[in-house]
């Protein structure tokens, strides 16, 4: 017998707090509960999203870096070559790593962000 995964089981969380829950309530229950549900479909996003995000921004690094190293490292070696002018602000692969990781971030935490 297959087990629900963790995104299917937080969506349908979800969808009975936003659909039978939360229409019953009022004032500072109803947004509590509504906060409840956003933060749910976030993490959602994350089980669904994170783990390859990670990897292509691990891999941009990498790329940018010139070093193999965990994700946490890899941010740590860009920051210092940047602080350093290893790596230049302006570069345009690291413009590109910035747009394409605040992108990926949106997408996880508020995708409606991405259409403003």
């Amino acid at each position: 017998m297959s087990q629900p995964k963790a995104p299917e089981i937080l969506a349908v969380v979800r969808d009975y707090l936003e659909g039978t829950i939360l229409p019953e309530l009022r004032d500072d229950k109803w947004f509590n509960v509504k906060v409840a549900i956003n933060l749910l479909a976030t993490l959602e996003r994350e089980l669904r999203l994170g783990p390859e995000a990670d990897r292509a921004e691990a891999a941009r690094l990498a790329a940018l870096t010139g070093s193999a190293a965990s994700l946490d490292e890899l941010n740590r070696k860009l920051a210092a070559d940047i602080r350093s002018g290893a790596i230049g602000s302006d570069d345009p692969a690291l413009l590109d790593h910035l747009r394409r990781s605040i992108a990926d971030a949106l997408r996880i935490n508020n995708p409606a962000w991405l259409t403003r």
